[in-house]
């Protein structure tokens, strides 16, 4: 299977929490300087993620009937690199077909109605289906090398969409760095939140790659996932 170069960037405090909503206010600096140093043409999140980058109002739906088929869509784009959203249902509220200097694309399913494929469209964003009514993630990322020609991206969050990506065996590195704080709240969200039941669970080995002292507080750790 052809797929991208998968790499997990996540910053979290010493108890493994990623919410920061406690911490002083430096978490988004330092992420955002450490990932600038990845090499990679993409990033992927999940809905909640991307629902900070969309249009809060809720959309409206419209009656009548709009003919486009269910088929993947690459909309007309002058950005290089990519903002990749999951949205299985079709919630998020597009105004344009960008995040910054990245090229929205969304990853469906065909439950979505022909009206929201109609409003992508009309935003300029892009969609690709990831299945009929869940998301196959290998079939994703076949179709973001395929169609894309993506060949590293990251995954940045949140804990449940890592979660579904290193389940999948599909993530490749770890990059992580952790802050010197700890918020110990519980049932806070984690760098990799996989819900499946219990006996399905395993343990994912890794190994190290370096490991270094970024700034002056900092530790920026670089893991191979091995399965």
């Amino acid at each position: 299977m052809k797929k991208p170069y998968m790499i997990c960037h996540m910053i979290c405090g010493v108890d493994g929490r990623t919410q920061t909503k406690h911490w002083p206010g430096v978490g988004g600096r330092i992420f955002e300087d450490t990932v600038a140093k990845i090499d990679n043409e993409g990033w992927i999140v999940g809905r909640v993620t991307m629902a900070e980058f969309c249009n809060p109002a809720p959309r409206r739906a419209r009656k009548g009937k709009f003919d486009i088929p269910k088929k993947d869509y690459i909309a007309p784009h002058k950005q290089k690199t990519y903002a990749i959203g999951l949205d299985p249902s079709g919630k998020l509220h597009w105004k344009v077909g960008y995040v910054d200097t990245e090229h929205a694309v969304m990853i469906v399913t065909e439950k979505v109605s022909t009206d929201y494929l109609d409003h992508l469209r009309s935003a300029g964003v892009s969609y690709i289906f990831g299945g009929k009514s869940s998301i196959n993630l290998a079939k994703v990322a076949e179709k973001l090398h395929s169609l894309l020609g993506i060949k590293r991206v990251t995954i940045q969050g949140g804990g449940s969409n890592n979660g579904s990506w290193l389940n999948a065996g599909l993530i490749d590195e770890l990059s992580l760095v952790i802050m010197p704080f700890a918020d110990g709240k519980p049932g806070a969200q984690t760098v990799f939140d996989i819900e499946v039941p219990e006996q399905a669970r395993k343990a994912h080995t890794m190994k190290l790659l370096s490991m270094k002292k970024y700034k002056s507080n900092y530790v920026w750790l670089r893991y191979k996932i091995l399965n």
